[in-house]
C-alpha cells in the first residue's frame, strides 16, 4: 500500500470511530434507569388499585432519595343485612344484645340506639392472617346519630379504636409501637386525633374514613379531610376480636356498611446516585380504589421532575385518572 491509500485508510477508521463515539455521547445513560423506576412505582400502584380496587400509594423521601410503594387490600366488610350476619372472607360475627335497624345507610344498619348495655357485634378477626395492621390501614363506615351520645364505636382488638363525639366530632388512635433490627419492639403509647365538632347530624348519614399509612393518622368526614396527626410508629398486633358497640354507655346510632383495609404489599426503592427530586415534588401520590388519582389528595394532575448533576431534568406526570407519563 501507498502512503497515500494508508492516509486514506487511517482517515475512514478516524470518521467511523467518530461517528460511533458521537452516538454513544448521545446516549441517556443516567436519566433514563432513574425515571423508568419513577415510572414503575407509580404505575405498579396505579395497577394495584385497578386491579384489587383498593387504595395505593407512592412516597418520596427527598432527603434519602427513595421511593415507597404501597397497596392496600380490603380484608373485612359488613353490612348487617341479616341475622345470623354474615361478612365478606367467612369473617362472621355473633349479635350480642344488639339488633338491626331498618333505615340503614344500605338496607339495614346496626342499632346501637336500642342495644343493651354491653350489648355489641363481635368477630373473631384476630385468628385471620390477614389483620395485620401494623405498617397502614383504613377504616371506612357510615354512621347516623340520632341522639346526643358519646362512646367508642368500634375497636380492633387493644389495636385500633373510634369514638363519636355528642358534639358531632370523631375521635380516632392507635396504640403505636418501635420496632428495632434484632430487638424487642417498644411501646409508644395511644396515637390520637380528632375532628372539630359538629360533623355529623343527628338524623343524618355521614360516610367517615379512619386512615393511618406510618407518615399521619387522619380522618376524613363525607371526603373531607377533618382531622390528622403525624406519626410513624408501628400498630400493634391484634390479638382479639373486632367490637361493634359494647359499652357500658352505648353511642345513640346507627352503623353501617363498615370496610376494613390493610396495607398487603410493599416495594422501596432508591435512586441512582446523581439524581434528586425536584424541589416541587410532591410528598407522595396517592391512588384511589379503580385507579385514579385520590381527589381528597390531589385536586389536579400531579407533575414534578428529577434533577441530574448535569443540570438536566426530566418531567414526570400523573393524570387524574392515574396514567404515568
Amino acid at each position: 500500500m501507498t502512503l497515500i491509500e494508508l492516509l486514506i485508510v487511517m482517515m475512514l477508521v478516524g470518521l467511523i470511530l467518530g461517528v460511533g463515539l458521537g452516538a454513544l455521547a448521545g446516549i441517556d445513560t443516567g436519566s433514563g434507569p432513574a425515571v423508568a423506576l419513577v415510572n414503575s412505582s407509580l404505575r405498579s400502584a396505579n395497577n394495584w388499585a385497578v386491579a384489587r380496587r383498593a387504595p395505593a400509594r407512592v412516597a418520596f423521601d427527598a432527603k434519602n432519595n427513595t421511593i415507597h410503594a404501597e397497596g392496600l387490600a380490603v380484608i373485612g366488610t359488613w353490612h348487617f343485612e341479616r341475622n345470623p350476619p354474615r361478612g365478606a372472607f367467612a369473617l362472621n360475627g355473633d349479635y350480642v344484645g344488639v339488633g338491626l335497624a331498618g333505615d340503614g345507610y344500605l338496607g339495614k344498619a346496626l342499632d346501637l340506639e336500642g342495644a343493651e348495655e354491653g350489648g355489641s357485634y363481635m368477630v373473631p378477626v384476630h385468628t385471620s392472617p390477614t389483620y395485620d395492621l401494623s405498617s397502614g390501614f383504613q377504616i371506612a363506615f357510615a354512621a347516623k346519630p340520632v341522639d346526643m351520645g358519646s362512646a367508642r364505636v368500634l375497636a380492633i382488638g387493644e389495636a385500633v379504636g373510634v369514638e363519636l363525639t355528642s358534639q358531632g366530632g370523631v375521635k380516632a388512635w392507635f396504640q403505636g409501637e418501635r420496632r428495632e433490627e434484632g430487638g424487642q419492639p417498644t411501646a409508644t403509647g395511644k396515637v390520637l386525633v380528632e375532628t372539630l365538632p359538629g360533623l355529623l347530624r343527628i338524623g343524618s348519614w355521614s360516610r367517615i374514613l379512619v386512615s393511618y399509612d406510618r407518615r399521619e393518622l387522619a380522618i376524613f368526614v363525607e371526603g373531607v379531610p377533618a382531622g390528622r396527626t403525624s406519626d410513624d410508629a408501628w400498630v400493634i398486633d391484634v390479638k382479639s376480636s373486632l367490637v361493634i358497640g359494647g359499652q357500658r354507655r352505648q353511642w345513640p346510632g346507627r352503623i353501617d356498611s363498615l370496610v376494613i383495609s390493610a396495607v398487603a404489599a410493599e416495594e422501596y426503592v432508591e435512586l441512582p446516585e446523581g439524581v434528586d427530586f425536584s424541589e416541587t415534588a410532591p410528598k407522595e401520590v396517592v391512588f384511589a380504589a379503580g385507579g385514579g388519582l385520590d381527589r381528597r389528595v390531589h385536586s389536579e394532575p400531579v407533575r414534578f421532575s428529577l434533577e441530574f448533576d448535569d443540570s438536566t431534568n426530566e418531567v414526570i406526570e400523573v393524570g387524574v385518572y392515574g396514567t404515568v407519563q
